[in-house]
């Protein structure tokens, strides 16, 4: 139970964030202190219950910077102009939720992936394959 619920975690745990910086540290917290099955089932369904949420717009923002860290050392210049242009028009939008990552973020995101590969984000449910 323990494995299975590192691997969930580790697959679900940007998308959580996304949604609130204070679940993904609530998860967090349990997963440093499960020991039990019980824990560890309780904490399965708290991202169940999480992934529920719509993506909070000041946290999806700050989520997409983390992500950023993952390219920024390989990205080229064009690469991070874009992407930055596309968080500014996230962060200037009236909308407070959403219930996916917008189109041309995700779709960008995508693209940084491809050329920019990753194993751990690969894996993530925030960028969708």
């Amino acid at each position: 139970m323990k494995k299975e619920t590192e691997i969930l975690w580790a697959s679900e745990k940007y998308s959580i964030m996304a949604k609130g910086y204070n679940f993904y540290k609530e998860i967090q917290g349990k997963m440093r202190e499960a020991a039990f099955e019980a824990d560890y089932k309780e904490i399965m369904m708290m991202i169940a219950d999480f992934s529920e949420k719509p993506f909070e717009r000041r946290a999806l923002g700050n989520t997409l910077e983390h992500v950023w860290g993952y390219f920024k050392e390989s990205a080229d210049e064009s690469d991070k102009q874009h992407f930055f242009s596309l968080l500014a028009t996230l962060r200037d939008s009236n909308e407070k939720y959403f219930n996916d990552v917008p189109y041309e973020i995700g779709l960008f995101l995508q693209f940084l992936l491809q050329k920019y590969p990753s194993d751990y984000l690969s894996r993530s449910t925030f960028i969708k394959n």
